[in-house]
């Protein structure tokens, strides 16, 4: 289990609040279930924890309908860790052998291969090495090496634009383990944690493409008690930082809209900085009418789309309405997840990166 936090006061602090956060969560909101606001599965939480109910599949359920995007602690006046705690009582849900089925086979898929892809990522990683020296080790996460290529290709691309020449480190071959950490597989976290901290040893810092794999680095891993032997530093700071070098063009004639991603904005406090690259690369941005801390979420975090698959396509869905309801607004995310499921949402979606390499390789 987790120092320092106490997921007993946490539930007992929900349950015996009068809802005051019930608009907060993307996936009560998306189901009209009252049972899934903060307040019905934390309740069922604190149940569980105080042995009032045995861990069964419907309290498993509930404690899985979470995304862990922090909007609920972000409106609660006593900043009350709901996601995380949730995730710490889904160890229950393990050691009772009642987890939803996408959280089981994520967690078995990672036991064997240690990735929730079962690939083998050390070859994967090998393609893409630098063949020759780089200001900045670049950490993309396992979910782009796999799934999402192209924009590493932009990431690589536009750091060398950016005179802040990146390639893929050594360490990338490694998942973040964020996947074990939603699972509630705390003590299997805080094994992988530190074997991830000892492949970081070769660089004092590294870049990290991946939100969800910086906040995990950053914020998830002390928390196991590691601390990584390297600076970590996302990918958009990196960029944002070198931003006066970026190449002279105009900016793209494309009207997009802003979403702040969890784990970037919520989790690791970076607002200002997708939105000065941002302002640069398009001629103009609309904004939804809840941002920064009090933004929405994408539904992509906690396991949902494995677990609650329509579901999470749902909270993309509202979502991306409340980003920009024109569907021919461009939704830009700073988070790769969360453009895949606006993406799956039906909406046009693309990356920061991906859009600030198209700004500044206008021919």
């Amino acid at each position: 289990m987790i120092a320092d936090r106490r997921p007993e006061q946490a539930t007992s602090t929900c349950s015996f609040c009068p809802k005051a956060c019930r608009f907060a969560c993307p996936v009560s909101e998306a189901t009209h279930s009252e049972a899934l606001s903060a307040w019905g599965k934390m309740s069922a939480a604190h149940q569980v924890l105080t042995g009032a109910r045995p861990m069964g599949a419907d309290l498993a359920s509930a404690v899985h309908a979470c995304t862990g995007c922090g909007r609920c602690t972000a409106m609660c006046k006593h900043e009350n860790e709901v996601g995380l705690t949730l995730f710490q009582v889904r160890g229950h849900a393990v050691q009772a052998g009642v987890q939803p089925r996408g959280a089981a086979s994520t967690l078995a898929t990672f036991q064997q291969a240690q990735n929730p892809f079962g690939r083998e990522m050390g070859s994967l990683v090998a393609s893409w090495r630098a063949q020759r020296p780089v200001k900045y080790p670049l950490f993309p996460g396992c979910s782009t090496l796999v799934k999402r290529p192209s924009l590493l290709e932009h990431t690589l691309a536009l750091s060398e634009a950016f005179g802040a020449p990146m390639g893929v480190a050594r360490s990338a071959s490694k998942c973040c383990g964020y996947p074990l950490y939603a699972a509630g597989a705390m003590e299997a976290f805080g094994a992988h944690a530190r074997a991830v901290a000892e492949a970081f040893e070769e660089t004092p810092e590294v870049a990290v493409l991946d939100a969800g794999c910086a906040f995990t680095l950053v914020k998830l891993y002390p928390e196991v008690g590691v601390r990584l032997p390297c600076r970590v530093r996302t990918v958009i700071d990196v960029l944002h930082e070198n931003l006066p070098h970026a190449p002279p063009a105009p900016p793209l004639a494309e009207r997009v809209g802003y979403h702040d991603a969890c784990h970037l904005g919520r989790g690791l406090g970076q607002y200002d900085e997708p939105r000065a690259l941002l302002s640069k690369a398009v001629t103009a941005v609309v904004e939804a009418p809840s941002i920064r801390r009090e933004g929405g979420c994408a539904g992509g975090g906690g396991l949902l789309p494995r677990t609650m698959a329509e579901t999470a396509v749902e909270v993309a869905r509202r979502q991306a309405l409340e980003v920009a309801e024109e569907p021919s607004v461009l939704i830009v995310s700073g988070c790769p997840t969360s453009t895949r499921m606006f993406e799956r949402a039906g909406r046009r979606a693309i990356d920061l990166v991906s859009l600030l390499e198209r700004w500044v390789s206008q021919s």
